[in-house]
């Protein structure tokens, strides 16, 4: 689907969700033979999982995945400030390699300019920085690209690899009916969905977004760009500790663009995921919804709607030790539902009535 022929909210805006997918599976068509031209180090996790895992043999393997923070550097361009969307890059690529029971390494960033300014890039090292101490991870290197005949501003991506026993990889292959879904509290809005935010919240042009960005929200309690900026919450510290502890966790889901249908991910099939006890809805979503007048089935398709990552386990027991290591380590949590039997692979919600397959809910 074109953006022209996208009635959604967030295609209006200029970002399909459904042509990226169809310009994903045209990429990965010509991609996915190369998992075959080194077959010393094969990859071991199909593409389409939050990271991957190549083979070096002697039972180790090397985790990987890369991410940007997309066009939440707008809303640090608005601020003039970017002392925190570093944080944002390291969190969107430990959050995705801890999902296969990795253990986050080192991190490099990838910043592509129309300029380079002193006191901007020394912001963007001191997020970086604290994104790294907070996931226990080095920044052994990076490169600055200038771009201006590409871009205007600044474009921030990172990548990241982490380490994981071979026979410890986690893939959500071992997820069944009856195990609980465990939801991690979000921060706010994290980096997905940022285009539809800002357009609802600050305006649809450049100008209208920067004379609405420091209006103070009484909803919010705090400055509209304020909270889009809030940084986004890396699970890095509870998630290893829940792994040490010997909890049995079926799946780890990083709960980004797509909502909770990143739950669809995991590579057990015949399973249903019931989300029948979410989490109040964050003020920043309600506002959203209401301002922007998109619908429930859109809201939890773009955002994560107060849930930045899951952790399924078989029993109410061991939930209960998820929640309270990750309470310990400041992140609020609480059981969210549970999994069924079904044809197929799907998440509902019964509360909105909405059904998800793939990254998609009808």
């Amino acid at each position: 689907m074109s953006n022209s022929q996208d009635t959604s909210k967030y295609g209006q805006s200029g970002v399909s969700s459904r042509g990226a997918e169809a310009s994903l599976d045209a990429l990965l068509k010509h991609i996915v033979p190369s998992r075959n031209f080194n077959p010393a180090h094969p990859p071991k996790i199909e593409s389409a999982y939050f990271a991957n895992v190549i083979d070096f043999g002697d039972g180790m393997g090397v985790a990987f995945c890369t991410d940007g923070v997309g066009t939440k550097i707008v809303v640090a361009e608005l601020l003039d400030r970017y002392d925190t969307i570093g944080i944002d890059c390291a969190a969107m690529n430990v959050n995705d390699v801890i999902c296969v029971g990795a253990r986050p390494v080192s991190l490099v960033d990838y910043i592509a300019c129309s300029f380079t300014d002193e006191r901007v890039f020394g912001e963007l090292g001191q997020g970086l920085a604290e994104g790294a101490r907070q996931a226990g991870v080095n920044i052994p290197g990076g490169e600055i690209s200038q771009v201006k005949e590409l871009i205007t501003g600044i474009d921030l991506v990172g990548a990241c690899i982490g380490k994981v026993d071979i026979n410890k990889i986690n893939t959500g292959a071992k997820v069944a009916p009856g195990d609980i879904i465990v939801g991690l509290a979000a921060s706010g809005v994290h980096s997905n969905g940022l285009t539809l935010a800002r357009r609802v919240l600050l305006g649809e042009s450049r100008e209208e977004q920067s004379a609405n960005v420091r209006k103070h929200s009484d909803a919010l309690g705090r400055s509209l760009g304020e909270e889009l900026l809030e940084p986004t919450r890396i699970y890095v510290q509870p998630i290893m500790e829940i792994l040490d502890a010997g909890i049995d966790v079926r799946a780890m889901v990083h709960i980004t663009s797509g909502g909770y249908c990143n739950l669809n991910r995991v590579q057990a099939d015949n399973i249903r995921f019931v989300i029948d006890n979410p989490p109040l809805t964050p003020a920043v979503f309600s506002l959203i919804q209401e301002t922007g007048e998109v619908s429930d089935r859109e809201m939890h398709e773009v955002f994560n709607m107060g849930v930045g990552f899951c952790v399924i386990v078989r029993d109410e027991h061991l939930a209960e030790g998820v929640i309270k290591i990750a309470e310990k380590h400041g992140t609020p949590a609480q059981v969210i539902g549970h999994v069924e039997a079904c044809q197929g692979k799907e998440v509902v919600v019964p509360q909105k009535n909405l059904r998800g397959t793939g990254q998609s809910f009808q």
